[in-house]
């Protein structure tokens, strides 16, 4: 018919069908790759079928069980060692750990060093409870991630899909702003789960600031779960729906400028929960705390100091019994929250019980703001223990003090005078030099 395009004749062996390369190039191409060399030129086992294709279109296509679209296959009939795979590895190329991957029967040299200076590449397991990077009890870090630091903010070096077990530090990070790991699994290591360390070179200090972790479990290490070294300028560090249990040391070192933890379980640690300091702006937000400090003689989920100002904790959940026998031998924790010198820390919308002591201990604090009615106690555990503290607010308004002996932070400012020097109990306005009484307006 005038005009229909001619049909291409199926016939056309330079067009082959997954199914015909499959079954006439099979054998030839899956044996291909032992030790981290792919193979072009295995022995075939069906000579006939691969005659009767024209050897070009065989030819142009080289698949390798080694190197399969990019990924470089760490295990059987793959490469050897992920250090090994690595070094072959071009920027785009994912180096896959499978599951036939074993570290110490491959020879695997610890640390494995992931140089993103010299090239992008992401290292990957199939699942964290499958890929599985077992370094047993050598006395070198696992896995440490070198990154370009200020001088390229688009290079930024991933890690995911891995169990990581054993050695000294899990994962080591230095000069990776921007990084990502998720999906990872660290078993007890003989130290920190992850540690973020500061790094130099000629070239100057590199921090790792931005970085984030999704997912990540830090279970049974010998250290901490997260360290974050503040020398590392670990700012606006990210922690989603990470957890840290039964740790040795801290659940989590937090550092860095608007570095913070949403969601997660922080439960049964040595040490604190998360020690918050060597920043500003940090935020707990919906993460479930259980009975920290197991080590301690004065057990606490979160301790911060005053080099943490304007530390947020918001709608937490904070559960001080120890549900089993540990190393100090208490039944509950002392205080979920203990701020020591913080100034303009707010905590609200938590949810608590179990505590010895009370929910939130303030000692030498200014300016810490409780929103005493957001919060939600289930059990007769006292809310808030104050040792020598300045301005303690709730919603922002400074609660029953003697005014008089303390000046407000701002024209306008609230506070509630609680009748000491014979002026009213009530509310009072601070006007830029004095507080004036609302209940009869003269000032204090």
């Amino acid at each position: 018919m005038a005009g229909k395009p001619l049909r291409k004749d199926s016939t056309d062996t330079r067009r082959l069908s997954r199914r015909k390369f499959v079954e006439t190039t099979g054998a030839a191409t899956v044996a291909g790759a032992t030790g981290g060399v792919a193979s072009a030129a295995t022995e075939r086992r069906d000579t006939d079928a691969v005659e009767s294709v024209e050897t070009a279109a065989v030819e142009s296509v080289e698949p390798s069980v080694g190197s399969l679209g990019g990924r470089l296959i760490v295990g059987d009939g793959g490469y050897a060692t992920i250090t090994d795979a690595w070094a072959a590895a071009e920027d785009g190329d994912a180096v896959y750990v499978h599951s036939s991957y074993d570290a110490q029967q491959a020879g695997e040299e610890f640390p494995i060093v992931l140089n993103d200076e010299e090239k992008e590449v992401t290292l990957t397991g199939g699942h964290p409870s499958g890929s599985v990077i077992d370094a047993g009890d050598v006395d070198e870090n696992v896995v440490e991630v070198l990154g370009r630091g200020h001088n390229d903010y688009r290079n930024s070096p991933a890690v995911q899909n891995l169990k990581i077990v054993g050695g000294n530090v899990g994962l080591r990070i230095r000069a990776a702003p921007y990084s990502s790991y998720k999906d990872i699994v660290f078993w007890d290591t003989n130290s920190h789960g992850v540690a973020v360390d500061e790094y130099s070179d000629e070239t100057g200090h590199k921090g790792s600031f931005g970085v984030t972790f999704r997912n990540v479990i830090a279970w049974n290490c010998g250290g901490n779960g997260f360290r974050l070294d503040t020398d590392a300028r670990p700012h606006s560090t990210s922690f989603f729906g990470c957890h840290s249990e039964f740790n040795d040391g801290y659940g989590v070192m937090l550092r860095g400028f608007s570095s913070r933890i949403y969601g997660g379980t922080i439960q049964n640690n040595g040490q604190y929960g998360v020690d918050a300091r060597g920043g500003a702006g940090q935020l707990l937000s919906a993460v479930y705390f259980e009975g920290n400090g197991t080590r301690q003689t004065s057990p606490i989920d979160v301790y911060a100091t005053g080099s943490a100002a304007g530390l947020t904790v918001d709608g937490c959940y904070f559960q001080g019994n120890f549900a089993r026998d540990f190393e100090n031998s208490h039944e509950q924790a002392y205080t979920a929250i203990a701020l020591d010198g913080t100034i303009h820390t707010s905590v609200k919308n938590c949810t608590y019980r179990n505590y010895d002591s009370a929910f939130v201990l303030a000692i030498s604090t200014t300016d810490l703001d409780v929103h005493c009615s957001s919060h939600c106690g289930l059990d007769e555990t006292a809310f808030l223990e104050q040792r020598g503290d300045e301005r303690t607010r709730s919603n922002g308004i400074v609660q029953e003090t003697d005014l008089s002996s303390v000046d407000g932070t701002r024209r306008g400012d609230i506070g509630v005078h609680d009748g000491a020097g014979g002026s009213p109990w009530g509310l009072c306005l601070w006007n830029g030099s004095r507080w004036v009484s609302t209940m009869d307006g003269q000032g204090l």
